[in-house]
């Protein structure tokens, strides 16, 4: 059983979770790393310079705006309006970090001490407009970058494996369920794999195509063999009315005549008690064949085959074979050339078709001298048989048809010749059912030769 989409699956999943996990780790990774005093170092190393020079004396434009204390207190240099020379300030105010500074007016107050020969003699602070607490958020905001780029990767993947599912699996099971409420129906030629593009994939729902398509197609195979079935059941109607008419109605003319007196004398009793037996005897025949018809297509037709050398079968059949034909005045003749093989055969079975050939050969013979040939040759991995006759023969048109059902070769003559055109449809059948196969050939106005093979144990 394959499992492609359970491995597809699989992969999409541990797809998802290795984005998400390597987002999320990135993501802390970046937020444990941020360097909060990195932007006071940056500060420090902005204006060392103007604190270098303000240490000397010299009041420079620096790069932010400053004020310059004594230890007092007291503004000594300033370069900022809101703070003027002269004015006293609380030293300490400006030591401490004021938060309320940075929310008030969006920036920083930094604090460098001014020293002259080793001590400390006042202070310079600068005005720095930059919010560090702000830079500090946008790296926090970064941080998060790698979890953000993580989702929108896994969304992607999610919606390609959606359009991936679509084409897949669930365009196919729809078409599987449409094809199914069309059985229902009682429409089994809505194909998915047609609807599917003749192309299975090869993966679980491939395997479930293949398996309901041979579902469809044995569903449809069933159908198609009752629809048949009906036919045959009808057109085996019509034939029984048709082909049991006449001697029924031969029995009852001579019953009739035997009832009325009419055959008075006891050989004319006796001629019509020949006739109605006679006519009896063909009904049993005919009968016989539409019950071994009906059960050969409904497979019903039981085989009992055993094991047996060729000599030991047909020896004892080719003598019973040769009273019966001979009884009817009639020349038979035997090529018996075959190995003596073994073979797994029907006896019975096999026996009813030999004399359903020489039957069929009696029926059809317009011949005088009447000859009747049996052979049995070897021929390659079988044994063939072959009834052949020198009777009416078969048109080249009608060999095709000679083994359907209710077929009749000679229809000019059909009314005439008893039968009810089952029998070689029975012999193919129960040749089939052994393995071998039967053929028919003819030259019409000279002879007829039908051959069948059954394969060697």
């Amino acid at each position: 059983m394959k499992r492609k989409l359970e491995r597809v699956n699989g992969l999409v999943l541990c797809a998802i979770m290795a984005i998400m996990i390597t987002g999320t780790i990135v993501c802390i990774h970046k937020l444990v790393n941020i360097d909060y005093n990195s932007y006071d170092n940056e500060v420090r190393l902005h204006v060392s310079e103007d604190v270098l020079a303000i240490e000397q004396g010299n009041y420079v434009d620096a790069s932010y705006p400053y004020m310059v204390l004594d230890l007092s207190g007291m503004i000594i240099a300033s370069k900022s309006e809101e703070y003027p020379v002269g004015r006293t300030v609380n030293i300490n105010e400006f030591l401490t970090v004021d938060k309320s500074y940075s929310q008030n007016y969006g920036g920083e107050r930094k604090c460098f001490a001014l020293e002259k020969e080793n001590s400390t003699y006042g202070f310079v602070i600068f005005f720095v407009p930059e919010n560090r607490d702000q830079e500090q958020s946008n790296e926090r905001k970064n941080a998060f970058l790698p979890v953000g780029v993580s989702i929108l990767c896994s969304l992607i993947l999610i919606l390609c494996y959606m359009a991936y599912a679509r084409r897949n699996i669930y365009r196919p099971v729809r078409e599987i369920s449409s094809s199914a409420k069309a059985i229902i129906a009682g429409n089994y030629d809505q194909e998915v794999v047609r609807i599917y593009g003749q192309k299975l994939q090869n993966d679980e729902v491939g395997d479930l195509i293949y398996s309901f398509e041979l579902m469809r197609d044995e569903l449809k195979e069933k159908q198609i063999k009752e629809k048949e079935l009906q036919k045959a059941s009808k057109e085996l109607i019509s034939c029984i009315s048709h082909d049991l008419r006449t001697p029924l109605s031969t029995i009852k003319a001579y019953a009739e005549g035997l009832r009325d007196g009419i055959a008075r004398e006891e050989k004319t009793r006796k001629e019509y008690v020949g006739v109605i037996l006679t006519k009896t005897n063909l009904l049993v025949t005919m009968i016989k064949e539409l019950l071994d018809y009906s059960n050969a297509q409904a497979s019903r037709m039981e085989f009992r085959k055993k094991e047996v050398y060729l000599y030991d079968y047909i020896k004892p059949v080719i003598q019973e074979l040769r009273g019966f034909i001979e009884n009817k005045n009639i020349e038979f003749t035997v090529e018996l050339s075959a190995s003596n093989v073994l073979v797994k055969i029907d006896s019975k079975r096999i026996t009813e078709v030999l004399y359903n050939l020489v039957e069929n050969s009696i029926k059809y013979m317009d011949k005088e001298p009447a000859k009747i040939a049996l052979s049995v040759k070897d021929d390659q991995d079988s044994i063939k048989f072959s009834i052949k006759d020198n009777g009416m023969g078969i048109a080249s048109d009608d060999i095709l048809y000679v083994f359907d059902k209710f077929y009749r070769a000679e229809k000019s003559r059909s009314s005439t010749i008893p039968g009810s055109g089952l029998g070689l449809s029975i012999c193919q059948y129960i040749i089939h059912e052994h393995g071998g196969e039967i053929t028919c050939s003819s030259h019409q106005g000279k002879d007829c030769q039908i051959s069948f093979t059954l394969p060697i144990k």
